[in-house]
């Protein structure tokens, strides 16, 4: 899945672009699974996967922990690259509007 979203490539240099909004569908269909891990139960009601834990003897929530970097990173990359293409955008409109004339002389 995430290799699809970035366009199925694993190599990158300067000049290739990747979408956005499918890193972001990534993001939120990883959150998807991680919910879905942690809620399967089988026939009789115990969970299928123990992957967090809060119990007396203390907290482990490294199953969450791991994912949620994972989710936090997609949704860096997706604003890194939305404001990539917005910045192309206002720097194209500024070269309009604030065109530099020739000297007259």
């Amino acid at each position: 899945m995430l290799v699809t979203a970035h366009g199925g490539r694993t190599r990158f240099y300067i000049s290739d672009t990747i979408n956005p909004q499918f890193v972001s569908n990534a993001a939120r269909n990883i959150e998807k699974a991680t919910w879905l891990l942690s809620q399967r139960q089988d026939a009789i009601g115990v969970l299928l996967l123990f992957s967090n834990e809060i119990s007396e003897e203390g907290s482990n929530l490294s199953f969450a922990v791991e994912f949620g970097k994972i989710v936090a990173r997609l949704d860096l990359l997706t604003q890194m690259l939305d404001e990539r293409y917005r910045r192309i955008g206002v720097n194209y409109a500024q070269s309009l509007l604030l065109m530099n004339f020739l000297p007259v002389q």
